[in-house]
């Protein structure tokens, strides 16, 4: 068995609200423009092998080939952005990388003795899973499969960061001209 995931792509922070940590990234790392993807719609989800329900919105940014994910959890339902980190807000959270192989990789990553911890799937049929490390020895890792349009939407997102005109905080996707 060999590890297909790719590059760490991701960087993410679980935030109290949206306001403050975009104009941090905005104004003083010259980062931009978040798009916020409000109340995602996620499906099969579940939290320490429990089938669970999320109400979180996430706002995405990039800077060259690594996106900034802002993480915002709007209940109190058990999950790794609340209750696994002790409501620690603010550091690095989470670190992602795409795969090909999803199914392939996960396996690998519990034989080398990662925990799934929680995880799903996009709308589309993309699957995503958090894994850590009994000793929690860094950050989670998230480890992604997504569909053709998801990558789509990266694309997107990532293309209006090289043309960003440092005002424009937070764009909507259909404002973004390529």
């Amino acid at each position: 068995m060999e590890k297909k995931f790719g590059p760490m792509m991701q960087m993410a922070f679980v935030v109290e609200d949206f306001d403050k940590p975009i104009e941090f990234w905005t104004q003083k790392m010259n980062i931009g423009p978040f798009f916020k993807l409000e109340h995602l719609n996620v499906k099969d989800v579940y939290y320490m092998d429990q089938t669970t329900n999320l109400d979180f919105s996430v706002a995405i940014a990039y800077t060259g080939n690594m996106q900034i994910e802002l993480v915002n959890q709007h209940c109190d339902t058990p999950s790794i952005y609340n209750e696994y980190v002790n409501n620690e807000k603010g550091p690095l959270h989470h670190l992602c990388t795409l795969t090909d192989d999803f199914e392939n990789d996960v396996r690998i990553l519990e034989s080398q003795g990662y925990i799934n911890l929680q995880g799903g799937k996009t709308q589309d049929n993309g699957k995503f899973a958090y894994l850590d490390t009994k000793d929690r020895e860094g950050p989670i890792l998230e480890i992604a499969q997504l569909s053709e349009a998801g990558l789509g939407f990266f694309d997107i997102m990532q293309e209006a960061s090289k043309n960003w005109d440092k005002k424009t905080a937070v764009m909507d996707l259909g404002e973004v001209r390529v």
